[in-house]
Order: structure tokens, then C-alpha cells, then sequence
């Protein structure tokens, strides 16, 4: 008669049952916290490239901003304006590096081909008078279009950098 096993015999014991249980939830408290942790930076990287992003736009107004300017007596206000953006950028390039290389890199080209573009509009803006009535205020002697595809790139390694895996390319 072949021997029968009992129940204890095939199964686990008590004390092992415990002891996975304990393990699989603390497993799964890990794994919440981690992704609590991972929720809370994406969120402040996410803030903190949109800020940076804006920084630029807000650079991107000056040429209009100088060339809608009523009186010279503005111009020290934009100037001092101005030189905080300028100030902006320059940290942000700073900050965005040492969070993603990738990141920082791309916005530091985003911000050295804005310069490029905006930076001489600008200049070209102070040399004209300003505008003295409120039907002058339209300005059609600035086009920044040339600087999409910087921005989207600035887009798309943020993008790629908040990715749960980002190593892995995106479809779109």
C-alpha cells in the first residue's frame, strides 16, 4: 500500500504562511511609497519645466513688448524687466542640467537660438520711436516661427524624461 501524505506534509506550514504574507505586504508598501515618491517628483520636474518653458515665452514678448512701448520714460521698467528674464533663463538652464542632462541640454539650445532670434528684434526695437497712438500698437515686423521646432524638441525631451520608462522611444 503506497504511504498516504497528510495535509501538513504537502502544504505550508503556519509560521511560512505568515512570514510570505508579512513579505508580499511589505512588498507592496515599498511599491506604494516608491510610487508615491516617483508621482511627487514627476510632478514638481513637471512644474519646473513648465515654469522654465514660460521663462522663454515671456522672452519671446519683449520684441513686442519694446516696439508697443509709449514714451522712453517705459524703457528703463523693460529694461530692468528684461534683465530678470535674462536672469531667469540663466538659472533655469542651471537647474533643468543638473535634474536631466538631456533636458537641460535641450532647453539650453532652446534658450541660445531664442536669444538668437529674439535677442536682435529686440535691439532692432529700441532704435524705433515709440508708439504714440493706440492704433500703432500692432507690431508685424517680428516672426519667431523659425523657433518651433527648438521649442518641440524642449517638449519632447521633458516628455521622454517624465516616461515611467524612459529609455523606451515613443510612438508619436
Amino acid at each position: 500500500m503506497p504511504p498516504t501524505l497528510c495535509a501538513a506534509e504537502v502544504g505550508i506550514g503556519r509560521w511560512e504562511a505568515i512570514l510570505i504574507a508579512a513579505a508580499v505586504s511589505a512588498c507592496v508598501a515599498l511599491l506604494g511609497i516608491w510610487q508615491g515618491a516617483r508621482t511627487a517628483r514627476q510632478d514638481r520636474q513637471r512644474r519646473l519645466f513648465g515654469e522654465a518653458l514660460a521663462a522663454v515665452m515671456e522672452y519671446r514678448e519683449y520684441p513686442y513688448i519694446v516696439r508697443r512701448r509709449a514714451n522712453d520714460k517705459e524703457r528703463s521698467d523693460i529694461s530692468r524687466a528684461l534683465s530678470g528674464v535674462q536672469g531667469s533663463l540663466n538659472r533655469y538652464i542651471a537647474i533643468l542640467t543638473i535634474e536631466s542632462r538631456s533636458v537641460g541640454d535641450a532647453y539650453a539650445l532652446l534658450v541660445e537660438q531664442t536669444r538668437s532670434v529674439a535677442g536682435p528684434l529686440i535691439a532692432s526695437g529700441w532704435d524705433l520711436r515709440p508708439r504714440a497712438e493706440w492704433a500703432d500698437m500692432r507690431v508685424n515686423d517680428v516672426d519667431l516661427s523659425e523657433l518651433q521646432p527648438v521649442t518641440d524638441a524642449f517638449i519632447r525631451a521633458a516628455r521622454q524624461h517624465l516616461r515611467l520608462f524612459p529609455s523606451f522611444k515613443s510612438i508619436r
